[in-house]
């Protein structure tokens, strides 16, 4: 959980007073991000940055009786790999965790990063080189969260699951007719969803010393907008363009669903959203709270492991379960792999019914999937080494791996 922090202010008088109430928890986080975190140049123009997850994150840790302070930079998963980063986002409300012109990334004491790739990256997998270039988003955010870790140790490292780009599904522009919507939110679900969670999956295998884990804002928004009375609202009062980027609203859930993932807590029910907040979302605060409170809750590995929390991680409950049914911890899974060494063509066997099999490089990155049975997994492009071929079972979370070696 978040550590009890006061600061103290030396005063021209040469006396101490506190920076912030006694016992405020406070979260610093530094935010590798883009505008569907902070969108800063709106087509509708707000008072302050209420188009932006920090600034609702700042109200509703307020509301809680604790601080947050935050700093970020716009980018790319390759811009951001241009380590250190600045402090390049600035706030009306929200205080800033990091002077970069007088103090270091390691000095800001950071508890956590945010970090999210582009929204149109998605139509090759993440281990995929980006085109001209040799680098994938999976290489990029390695050597981003590799450089992070070295700055300060314990960093909760955070994967933002925005929402994809509209642009492709719709035939006359922005906004949406009702089908494209469906078609759109289909998408978001299916395979744009499929793509962060092989995502997430290779970097969870490539710091397994670490606590990375992914915010669902994408799918979670999605499920609320699908539910009464909820998809009632104008989709042009949601998001302004097809980017899309979002309105007020959009980042007000958004920072819902993002507070309650780092604080592994329900929002604070006191909060009190102002008017630019449409008025169904306002007026169900509970219910919405719930509700993105219950898909996080849900959001878990085929293990019961939590995809969200680093703490609240759900372990199997076992006093309701008949121990008869509970897997042998010493049991072997049935997998075969062969032949090892292989020039290209891999033969992957299990008995298993429900399962999935990755095949990682040493850095834990994914370079083929496979989920039929018997599986031939193609290597011919991969270049030499030793890989590691890992099935799970999906019915009881339990996993085995074995090493290939490709010639």
């Amino acid at each position: 959980m978040l550590q009890k922090i006061i600061v103290l202010l030396v005063l021209a008088t040469g006396s101490l007073a506190p920076a912030c109430a006694f016992g405020q928890d406070t979260l610093r986080t530094f935010i590798f991000g883009h505008s569907l975190i902070n969108h800063e140049f709106q087509v509708n123009p707000t008072p302050s940055q209420e188009t932006s997850v920090p600034h609702w994150f700042h109200f509703l840790t307020q509301a809680a009786g604790d601080r947050y302070e935050v700093a970020g930079q716009y980018g790319f998963l390759g811009g951001h790999a241009n380590l250190p980063p600045i402090a390049q986002w600035g706030f009306d409300s929200v205080p800033a965790a990091w002077d970069d012109l007088n103090e270091t990334f390691a000095e800001a004491n950071f508890d956590n990063i945010l970090l999210t790739p582009a929204n149109f990256v998605q139509w090759q997998p993440p281990y995929a080189n980006y085109p001209n270039d040799n680098q994938s988003p999976l290489d990029y955010t390695r050597t981003i969260f590799n450089w992070t870790n070295q700055q300060e140790d314990s960093l909760n490292l955070y994967v933002y699951e925005n929402w994809p780009d509209m642009g492709g599904f719709l035939s006359n522009g922005f906004p949406p007719t009702q089908a494209e919507w469906t078609s759109y939110n289909n998408y978001l679900n299916a395979d744009f969803h499929d793509w962060f969670v092989e995502y997430h999956d290779s970097l969870m295998l490539a710091f397994p010393n670490s606590c990375v884990r992914m915010i669902p804002a994408g799918p979670a928004i999605s499920s609320l907008l699908a539910t009464p009375p909820y998809n009632q609202i104008a989709i042009d009062t949601l998001y302004e363009d097809d980017a899309p980027h979002g309105r007020p609203t959009i980042y007000f859930l958004a920072a819902l669903v993002t507070y309650m993932a780092m604080h592994e807590e329900p929002a604070p029910a006191n909060h009190q959203a102002p008017g630019i907040i449409d008025p169904l979302i306002t007026n169900n605060y509970t219910d919405v709270v719930n509700h993105l409170w219950t898909f996080l809750n849900n959001y878990n590995l085929p293990s019961g492991q939590s995809r969200v929390f680093c703490n609240n991680s759900v372990p199997l409950d076992i006093s309701t379960t008949d121990p008869s049914t509970l897997p042998d911890p010493d049991e072997v899974l049935d997998l075969a792999v062969y032949p090892s060494p292989t020039t290209g063509q891999l033969s992957i066997q299990t008995s298993l019914n429900q399962y999935d099999i990755i095949v990682t490089d040493l850095q834990g990155r994914i370079v083929r999937t496979a989920a039929e049975n018997p599986i031939r997994v193609d290597l011919t492009q991969v270049p030499a080494g030793i890989y590691f071929v890992r099935v799970r079972d999906l019915e009881t979370g339990r996993v085995e791996t074995q090493k290939v070696m490709k010639q």
